[in-house]
């Protein structure tokens, strides 16, 4: 059975591969490719996913891990291959459904656009980078695709290039990522190097399966402030990707994509790797409650601030691009409480339910009656009062044990089902509401509406409705009062304090940086003389070394040999008597001092 799990696992991961390559060489060298054909080959490859995954998560029974030599250096090997366990193919199976009806849904949205190959292409390459990610066996595996998914991220964003907003968005969105790719790249290279030094250098190359014994080495071999900072590294690259306060802003940049990039990145799949990322490396932090701490801080306090934003913002998409930061602020609180499989669940359903959020947003500011149906069915479901919202949210609830943080928990709740039904409010107020229905993106959604339905038929016996239940219901209540009396529209304005921060405090921070190390590169590095000095005198020590002492040294060496040649050049005449002569000398001074030797030992 794991034999035919890996094979087809393998197989299918790399499909989506060789269908970007097929589309994108054969629009290089001008070969005509058929549209349908791309369309259907992409579906195929996703469903093929769905079907490998489904079959793989009722077959498998313990953790399968494939690997072969991909760098050897010494006795440090790098390995590339698979993990394939009920984590990963979970994960792996909401990618390809949401992949499904989002590629699905493209095909009528991207019907009129130019290149639209190219768009296709990428949703292949988005796959094969995501899925390689979720299977990884280790870190530095991780870490190239982890990269790789920024990159396909980058390339959807701006897609349409000649854009200038759209253009300067994707940029923005790159460079803030870069933040958490260093990140992460440092904590790989440090923990690397500590446990190729001092521990097991097996474990050099941070395999997942390694990481219980890798923290414990880690935190005996380091101080605690170096394993603190250590950890901080990989916490700061799970906050950037996963739009994390104070990252959070790059999801907004996103939202200038089409919107089946922001159904598929930016809402469901890129930005749950911060959050797979935390799940995998646990073992690092449940050492020390501290770490823990600092997650369930970081994500009550990303979930407030942008559950209050998503209550402001008038633009559609941003304030679905706020709720999902909010959400997974949420789960980087189950997280910190030790709750995986509630974060786990929430991080499955959120991702099913804001893919088919996106899906029924208005057209051109036109929204068909069927789409305005599911689009309030699936907000009641984020709100965490039907179907799969309400499992997560009430199991994570009642295993937190702070009075505080429960309150705190219930104005999310309470928040998340105001601003989301005012969402619907603006919508219906400021859209065309027209009978037309298009079949094939109302498929795309009732596909994800299954899936929904599914996660709640799953977990529906583990949890008891409590205080965030009724929370979202009051949240609710509250939107369709203040709809009532015109009020809504008029609740648009961003609180001062955050407007200060984003437009004046960080950009003058970022000014000040650069003003600084400006002066350091052209009045320090350039032109101070002593600089210069110190940076050449090394060189001038160098080359004094190799002149006086070195060279020298060979000169000597040679002379002596020289001379040596031109003595026993004399003594050689050719005269054999002289030679015997020699001999005998020698043999007699040799016998002289063994005697000598010999009387001096015997005193």
């Amino acid at each position: 059975m794991q034999n035919i799990i890996l094979d087809n696992l393998s197989l299918i991961l790399l499909l989506p591969l060789w269908i970007f390559l097929i589309i994108m060489i054969g629009r290089f060298f001008s070969i005509y490719v058929n549209k349908k054909v791309i369309y259907l080959v992409t579906l195929l490859s996703s469903f093929l996913g769905i079907c490998t995954t489904a079959f793989s998560i009722a077959n498998i029974e313990d953790t399968i891990v494939w690997l072969y030599p991909f760098i050897k250096i010494n006795n440090f090997v790098l390995q590339f291959g698979l993990q394939v366990d009920k984590l990963s193919l979970i994960v792996a199976f909401a990618l390809f459904v949401i992949s499904f009806s989002v590629q699905l849904f493209s095909i009528s949205y991207m019907k009129n656009e130019k290149k639209n190959y190219r768009f296709f292409a990428y949703l292949n390459l988005f796959n094969f980078s995501m899925a390689f990610l979720i299977f990884s066996p280790n870190l530095f595996q991780f870490y190239v695709f982890w990269e790789l998914v920024g990159i396909v991220s980058y390339l959807l964003i701006g897609f349409d290039y000649k854009n200038i907003i759209k253009s300067d968005a994707s940029k923005r969105v790159f460079l803030i990522n870069r933040i958490g790719d260093v990140a992460l790249l440092t904590g790989i290279i440090v923990t690397s190097y500590y446990m190729f030094t001092y521990a097991n250098k097996t474990f050099a190359t941070l395999s997942f399966e390694d990481f219980n014994a890798i923290s414990t080495f880690l935190m005996a071999y380091t101080s605690t402030p170096v394993f603190y900072i250590i950890c901080g590294t990989f916490i700061t690259a799970a906050m950037v990707k996963s739009a994390q306060f104070p990252f959070y802003t790059w999801l907004q940049d996103a939202m200038e994509a089409k919107l089946p990039v922001s159904a598929l990145l930016h809402s469901a799949t890129m930005v749950i790797a911060g959050v797979y990322l935390i799940i995998r490396m646990m073992p690092f932090f449940t050492i020390t409650p501290v770490l823990m701490n600092i997650i369930i801080t970081i994500g009550i306090l990303t979930a407030l601030v942008c559950s209050i934003l998503a209550s402001i913002e008038t633009n559609f998409k941003k304030i679905l691009a706020y709720s999902t930061s909010a959400n997974l602020g949420l789960m980087f609180l189950a997280i910190g409480t030790e709750q995986v499989k509630a974060a786990l669940i929430l991080l499955i359903a959120h991702a099913f339910i804001k893919s088919g959020l996106f899906i029924s947003l208005p057209k051109e500011k036109k929204c068909s009656k069927i789409n305005f149906i599911f689009f309030i069915f699936g907000a009641i479901c984020l709100s965490g009062i039907l179907f799969a919202g309400i499992a997560p949210k009430e199991i994570i609830f009642a295993n937190i044990n702070n009075f505080a943080l429960s309150l705190l928990f219930m104005f999310v709740s309470f928040m998340t089902g105001f601003y989301i039904i005012r969402l619907g409010i603006l919508i219906y107020k400021n859209s065309e509401i027209i009978k037309d229905c298009n079949v094939v993106e109302l498929l795309s959604f009732i596909i994800l509406f299954c899936g929904n339905i599914l996660i709640y038929s799953m977990f529906r016996q583990t949890y008891t409705l409590a205080e965030p239940y009724a929370a979202a219901i009051g949240g609710i209540a509250f939107a369709l009062l203040l709809g009532k009396k015109n009020v809504i529209e008029k609740i648009n304005q961003t609180p001062k304090f955050l407007e200060k921060f984003y437009n004046n405090l960080v950009p003058r921070v970022y000014d000040k940086i650069s003003l600084w190390l400006s002066f350091i590169d052209n009045k320090i590095l350039s032109n101070y003389k002593l600089i210069l000095f110190i940076s050449k005198l090394p060189i001038k020590i160098v080359d004094w070394i190799e002149i006086n002492i070195m060279n020298k040294y060979v000169s000597f060496v040679s002379n002596i040999s020289k001379d040596l040649s031109r003595h026993d050049m004399l003594l050689q005449n050719g005269n054999v008597q002289t030679y015997n002569a020699y001999a005998f000398i020698i043999v007699s001074v040799i016998i002289a001092l063994m005697i000598i030797g010999y009387l001096v030992i015997l005193r």
